[in-house]
């Protein structure tokens, strides 16, 4: 991994938990860390979810951002977390559906991820 890529990775660590905090998953729990390759398009997250004592840990190990109808969107390809029923939740709901991204992230971000 480049110099860039690390450096933008590192920015996208720093800025993506604050939005996503702030919007998406505002309703549900907060995002504590966040890891990302985005050579490799892997994401790691600790997510302490609203009335849990521990995080909970998602793995998406492919993703992709694409452009749908004038809206930047994230797409998982492949999720793991750390609960199996989470896991299962993830891969029936999530897997392959496009998740339109808060316009805060649409710009400058969401193209580094």
């Amino acid at each position: 991994m480049g110099f860039f890529q690390k450096t933008k990775d590192w920015l996208s660590e720093k800025t993506v938990p604050h939005v996503l905090n702030e919007t998406l998953l505002r309703d549900y729990g907060e995002i504590i860390s966040l890891e990302i390759d985005s050579g490799e398009k892997t994401l790691h997250a600790d997510v302490l979810l609203r009335g849990e004592k521990e995080p909970i840990r998602i793995e998406i190990q492919r993703y992709e951002i694409s452009r749908q109808e004038d809206r930047t969107c994230f797409i998982a390809r492949k999720i793991e977390t750390s609960r199996a029923w989470i896991t299962t939740l993830a891969q029936q709901q999530l897997i392959g559906r496009p998740i339109p991204l808060p316009p805060q992230l649409s710009g400058v971000i969401a193209r580094l991820l």
